[in-house]
C-alpha cells in the first residue's frame, strides 16, 4: 500500500470539506454546538458517514466512473439527471459564494477592504483549481496540516467550555442537522474524490484513505465543537474571535489557517467545474462575486440546510444501481 498517495488523497477529502463555515466555526455551530452535548453525537455519526462514503466515491473513481452525472443517469430519468447536473452545477456556485465571501471576511479582519478580500481569495482559487488534480493534491497537503496544528493549539488554550442551556423544542433536532451537514459536504467531496479515485490501486487504499479522512474531520469537528460549545454569542468567524482573545499572534496565524481552509473548498469545486467545463471556461466563475453582497453569516445558515435536504437526491445514487454502474466499465 502506497502511504503517501493514501495520505496525499485523504488530506485532499479534507481540504474538500473543510473551508467556507467549518474553519470560521459558523458550520459547527449551527449544525452541532448549539445542540450542546447531543451535538458531539452528532459529530461522530458524521465522521463514520464520511469514510463510508467517501470509500464507496473513490472506489468509484478507481473503476472508471469519474462523471458525476453517469452516476444520476443509472438511478434517475434523463429528464430528472439533466435536473440533477443543473442542481449540481447551481450548488457548486452557491458554494464558492460562500467561500468567497468568507474569504472577503476574514482578510477584512486584517484591515483589508471586504471587496478587494473577495476578488483576491477568488484569483487565487482560480489559479490553483486551473492545474487540476496536481494544484488540489499539492495545496491541501500543505494546508490541512497547518489548519489541524493551528485548530489544537486554540481548542487546548481555550477556557474550559461553562454548561450551556438549550431550548431545543424538537428532541431530533440534532440528528436531522447532522444528516443535513454531512449531506451538503458530501456534494462537492464525493465530486472531487470521483476524480480522485484514479489515483487508487485497490480497494485497501481506497477505504484507508476514506476513513483517515473521516477520522481528521472528526477531530478538527470535536475540537471546534470543544471551543463553541460554551459560547454566549457567536457571530461571523467564532473561531477566529476566540483564537484573537487568547492572544492576537495566535489570532493573526488562525485567520491565515482560516483563508486557506476557505481556499481548499474553492479549489475542489473549481476542480470540479474544469472537469466538467474545460480549464478555459473557469474566466466565467467570476460571476460569483456579485452573489456575495448577504454576510458570511447568513449564507451559511440560510442556505446551506436548504441545500443539504436537495443534496441527498444527488449523492444517493451512489448506493443505488452501483453494481450496474461497475459492470459497464
Amino acid at each position: 500500500m502506497r502511504l503517501a498517495v493514501v495520505m496525499s488523497v485523504a488530506l485532499a477529502y479534507v481540504g474538500t470539506v473543510v473551508g467556507a463555515g467549518f474553519a470560521s466555526g459558523q458550520e459547527i455551530w449551527q449544525f452541532f454546538s448549539r445542540f450542546g452535548p447531543h451535538g458531539m453525537i452528532g459529530i461522530i455519526i458524521s465522521s463514520a458517514v464520511f469514510s463510508m462514503v467517501g470509500a464507496i466515491a473513490l472506489e468509484k473513481g478507481r473503476h472508471g466512473i469519474t462523471d458525476f452525472g453517469h452516476l444520476l443517469t443509472n438511478v434517475y430519468s434523463p429528464v430528472m439527471a439533466r435536473i440533477g447536473e443543473g442542481m449540481t452545477d447551481v450548488f457548486l456556485l452557491l458554494g464558492l459564494t460562500v467561500v468567497v465571501a468568507g474569504g472577503g471576511s476574514t482578510l477584512a479582519s486584517f484591515h483589508v477592504n471586504p471587496w478587494i478580500g473577495k476578488i483576491f481569495t477568488l484569483g487565487i482559487i482560480l489559479y490553483v483549481g486551473y492545474w487540476g488534480v496536481e494544484g488540489i493534491t499539492k495545496a491541501n497537503s500543505v494546508i490541512v496540516p497547518y489548519l489541524i496544528l493551528i485548530t489544537l493549539l486554540t481548542s487546548l488554550l481555550s477556557p474550559s467550555p461553562s454548561p450551556l442551556t438549550l431550548n431545543i423544542r424538537q428532541p431530533g433536532a440534532w440528528l436531522l442537522s447532522a444528516v443535513l451537514y454531512v449531506s451538503y459536504n458530501l456534494f462537492t467531496a464525493v465530486m472531487v474524490l470521483l476524480g480522485l479515485g484514479s489515483k487508487m490501486h485497490s480497494s485497501r487504499e481506497a477505504w484507508y484513505a476514506a476513513t483517515l479522512g473521516g477520522i481528521i474531520l472528526g477531530l478538527l469537528l470535536t475540537l471546534e465543537h470543544h471551543v463553541l460549545v460554551g459560547l454566549s454569542h457567536v457571530n461571523d468567524l467564532p473561531m477566529l474571535t476566540v483564537a484573537y482573545r487568547i492572544n492576537t499572534h495566535l489570532g493573526i496565524l488562525y485567520g491565515a489557517s482560516l483563508w486557506l481552509a476557505l481556499l481548499t473548498t474553492g479549489i475542489g469545486i473549481v476542480f470540479v467545474f474544469r472537469e466538467r467545463y474545460g480549464k478555459r471556461n473557469l474566466v466565467l466563475l467570476w460571476i460569483v462575486l456579485a452573489l456575495t453582497q448577504w454576510s458570511f453569516q447568513a449564507l451559511v445558515k440560510n442556505l446551506y440546510p436548504v441545500m443539504g435536504s436537495l443534496a441527498i437526491m444527488l449523492w444517493l445514487p451512489l448506493f443505488v444501481s452501483s453494481r450496474g454502474a461497475d459492470n459497464r466499465h
